[in-house]
């Protein structure tokens, strides 16, 4: 592999090279399935690069990771939105690398109107042939907690608790009290074929707020080697396991049933209205 400039950092430059190996010091090679959150904060891009090599350089780096498959989510949330969802064209903003690998060829994405996922390797069953809950039985989500391969989740930006989704679908496993499930209804277009259908999705009632208990949750797997950090530029880079991140989530929301919220869960005060007009995140 040719080295070349990706990001400088106030004090550290990122090479496609360098973030080759410092995904494989955290093990991000030693898995089967890798699924990634990204978002790039490692310094400024190289301005002589431009956009579609770098983010081609990243996947490079990716695939050189040597694993059978990788999983971005491209959510979209369109019936939530009101929008339509057409599974070949519907972008995602789920960040520009997850945007730019949608439309590469050998991808295959998840037939969800609301919280897709695109895979490129093998496994294709881990997209395919999802149910109609989009974060609960069935979901690409359960599929990675039901397999026999080991699981692994990668965030190349953000740290865990900022957007670790795979969370959501364990609340939903467990009904925590302060999320039900809605049903959005929208039209979905697939290889040109069109049908209006419905999806179930598990959103919190309007007046729950989350609070700083997912960050909190980061860090206890960090003490418990249960994931790993690693500086990179001006950013970082971290990972966990499925089994790991489940079971420590599960102890925590059953020991500590308001852990992850803001203020008391308190029946009284919830309601199920709903609105968005830009909905990015569950």
């Amino acid at each position: 592999m040719k080295e070349i400039l990706l990001f400088q950092g106030l004090n550290e430059c990122i090479t496609n090279v360098s973030l080759l190996n410092s995904l494989r010091s955290i093990g991000a090679n030693e898995t089967d399935v890798l699924y990634i959150h990204s978002g790039f904060n490692f310094g400024k891009p190289n301005v002589a690069l431009p956009k579609k090599e770098l983010l081609g350089n990243i996947f490079e780096a990716l695939l050189g990771l040597d694993i059978s498959t990788l999983i971005f989510p491209s959510y979209t949330f369109s019936f939530c939105n009101g929008m339509t969802f057409n599974v070949q064209e519907s972008k995602t903003k789920m960040g520009v690398l997850n945007e730019f690998i949608r439309v590469q060829d050998g991808t295959v994405r998840s037939v969800d109107p609301l919280m897709s996922n695109v895979l490129y390797g093998k496994y294709h069953e881990l997209v395919t042939n999802v149910g109609k809950n989009s974060i609960g039985e069935n979901s690409t989500f359960d599929f990675l907690h039901k397999t026999s391969l080991k699981v692994k989740f990668l965030f190349l930006g953000p740290s865990i608790g900022d957007c670790f989704t795979y969370m959501h679908f364990i609340e939903e496993r467990v009904n925590v009290p302060y999320r039900y499930n809605r049903i959005f209804t929208g039209n979905i277009t697939n290889n040109g074929y069109s049908f209006d259908d419905s999806y179930q999705l598990f959103v919190r009632y309007q007046n729950v707020i989350p609070g700083s208990g997912a960050c909190i949750y980061e860090n206890i797997l960090l003490e418990r080697n249960q994931a790993k950090r690693i500086k990179l530029g001006d950013g970082s880079c971290s990972i966990t396991d499925e089994v790991s991140s489940y079971s420590t989530y599960l102890e925590l929301i059953t020991r500590y049933p308001n852990f992850f919220l803001k203020d008391l869960y308190n029946e009284m005060l919830t309601t199920k209205e709903f609105e968005a007009s830009n909905m990015v995140s569950l």
